[in-house]
């Protein structure tokens, strides 16, 4: 039991816990519709509230009159919530219009504890859900119409922080090149429109990044606003309307490199010229594309053979494409 009560003695407020199995109203408005007002009187007569040792004890030297007003805020199993206005003893009771002011109120503490509760369970289970975004390679954000940031993963952050590509401007998605930047922009604003064919919201992007290394590919995509809402319930003022996913090739191909030495026992050399002989256009495509002579790209078919046990291109790919 939590009790709140506020403008009054603390060590009164402790007390009261102590004596909740002997306080003979706690039970008896349980069962009582959230909302509804009712007051001590509607389940037990004035004179045997009085003749109880709880009264005598601790109710009437704390100052109470014999009708506070109470409703239940909520009623949910073995939960439960419960508000009490207590009027002053020997001071006039609560007269009617001071009744519909708190039965006013009431209502709208009600609505107030279960949107709560609701956006509670939600926040509690999405925060989960996008929690476990952190995992993935690939940049996961959730952005607003004007591109401001939602939901940034672990592998965006990175990119964000590196300032290479992806950035920040004024607070707004945006990229090193400026005419990227303001596509990239024009995609997620078109997200929030209310477009006739899929193919007019989003879209994708490669953003340039130095002529010695390959572009971030990043594909915008619409979110459903129901689905938003599921996502990110606490926040009312901004709503995501796009998903940007930013995958790094680069990373992707170091990923797979690692993954090949780590099956086969590959140098880096074998494992770049593993991925690449894979497109299947021959050894002298895939030397052209690494830079090497012809003899180099035999010597690590060679040995990829040997390591691999098997004498065929064809069948090297489809080992290869195993996981």
């Amino acid at each position: 039991m939590n009790l709140l009560a506020p403008r009054v003695d603390p060590e009164l407020t402790r007390s009261l816990i102590d004596w909740a199995p002997r306080n003979p109203l706690l039970p008896l408005g349980v069962g009582q519709t959230p909302g509804k007002v009712f007051t001590c009187g509607d389940f037990i007569t004035q004179d045997e509230f009085i003749d109880t040792t709880f009264y005598q004890e601790w109710w009437r030297p704390a100052g109470y009159d014999t009708e506070p007003l109470t409703t239940n805020l909520l009623v949910d199993g073995a939960a439960s919530g419960i508000f009490t206005s207590y009027g002053l003893l020997n001071r006039s009771p609560f007269d009617s219009g001071q009744k519909r002011l708190f039965a006013a109120l009431a209502q709208h503490l009600v609505r107030a504890v279960a949107l709560q509760r609701r956006l509670y369970r939600l926040t509690s289970a999405n925060e989960g859900a996008l929690a476990s975004l952190d995992g993935l390679q690939q940049g996961f954000l959730l952005v607003d119409a004007q591109a401001r940031l939602l939901f940034v993963n672990r592998a965006a952050r990175a990119l964000l922080d590196a300032r290479d590509v992806l950035r920040l401007e004024a607070g707004t998605l945006s990229a090193s090149d400026a005419d990227a930047g303001q596509t990239l922009r024009g995609l997620i604003a078109s997200c929030a429109g209310e477009a006739n064919a899929a193919t007019d919201r989003g879209g994708d992007i490669a953003l340039p990044r130095g002529t010695a290394r390959l572009p971030l590919n990043v594909l915008v995509t619409p979110i459903r606003s129901e689905t938003a809402m599921a996502a990110i319930p606490w926040t009312f003022s901004q709503h995501a309307v796009a998903i940007v996913l930013v995958s790094d090739p680069e990373t992707e191909i170091q990923a797979r490199v690692e993954d090949l030495r780590e099956r086969f026992g590959f140098t880096p050399a074998e494992a770049a010229f593993a991925l690449e002989i894979m497109k299947g256009d021959g050894r002298q495509a895939t030397a052209d594309r690494l830079g090497i002579s012809v003899a180099t790209a035999r010597s690590h078919l060679t040995k990829i053979f040997d390591k691999t046990g098997v004498r065929r291109q064809a069948e090297l790919v489809r080992l290869l494409l195993q996981k």
